[in-house]
């Protein structure tokens, strides 16, 4: 029943393709590598990287990136997860996620502060008000920045084309997912080696820590790291493997 109410809401708003209807557990972890160099030429070790991550749209076809939700989407995962990006073990999904069958090219991911099912998370407790945490040590020569701090959006540029909810999302990370009528599930492991693509520590030096809101090398730190979790590419894999418990 909560698959086909799921497929009427999505004919409603003409995302539905009409394939099979079908329901997916969902798993989410991360992955074991902590310790990485960066393109920038950091060397860097990670103590901590958690993330609240979702809801999940999966799109046949990618969304706009001028406008909100605009992806024609055949599954969804409703539920936020918080994830220990630094653990790959895989943990369930709540809800799973149903839809219908079809193949998806891109994922919209929400990016919001854990809501109320997930506070309770231990790995939940550093990141309100932000919705991602990260902790650890950076190196390059004789420079060494040891950093702590949330990832936060920046509510600035919020404007009438560009809602919040709108900010507060991956508007579509990569996948090549065939969904079927076949037993399936669904795993995500989250890469937070890739988040800092673009990071230049030497900005956060002083402090090790970062504030989008202020202006300076800091805020541009904080503008690096919230881009690099926004990574479209390599930072959030999806796969299918075949699996008991799927259902039509």
């Amino acid at each position: 029943m909560k698959a086909a109410t799921l497929l009427l809401v999505l004919a409603a708003c003409a995302n539905s393709t009409g394939g099979d209807l079908i329901t997916v557990p969902f798993q989410a972890g991360g992955t074991a590598l902590s310790t990485f160099t960066t393109p920038t030429g950091w060397n860097v070790t990670l103590d901590q990287a958690v993330i609240a991550a979702g809801p999940f749209y999966f799109n046949v076809d990618p969304p706009s990136t001028d406008e909100f939700r605009s992806g024609i989407v055949i599954i969804q995962a409703t539920e936020q997860t918080v994830v220990d990006a630094l653990d790959p073990t895989l943990h369930d999904v709540t809800g799973g996620a149903n839809g219908e069958t079809g193949s998806a090219v891109s994922v919209e991911i929400g990016l919001t502060t854990p809501d109320s099912t997930n506070l309770a998370d231990p790995n939940a407790s550093n990141l309100t008000p932000g919705f991602a945490y990260v902790e650890g040590t950076a190196v390059k020569g004789t420079v060494v920045v040891p950093f702590q701090g949330q990832v936060v959006i920046d509510q600035s540029l919020v404007t009438p084309s560009d809602s919040l909810p709108d900010l507060q999302r991956i508007r579509g990370a990569d996948v090549e997912l065939a969904f079927t009528s076949a037993p399936q599930r669904l795993e995500l492991h989250v890469d937070p080696t890739h988040w800092f693509d673009q990071s230049e520590f030497s900005e956060i030096a002083t402090t090790g820590t970062w504030d989008i809101d202020t202006p300076g090398p800091a805020a541009t730190f904080a503008d690096q790291l919230l881009e690099g979790v926004k990574g479209e590419t390599t930072v959030y894999t999806f796969d299918l493997v075949p699996a008991a418990g799927a259902t039509q």
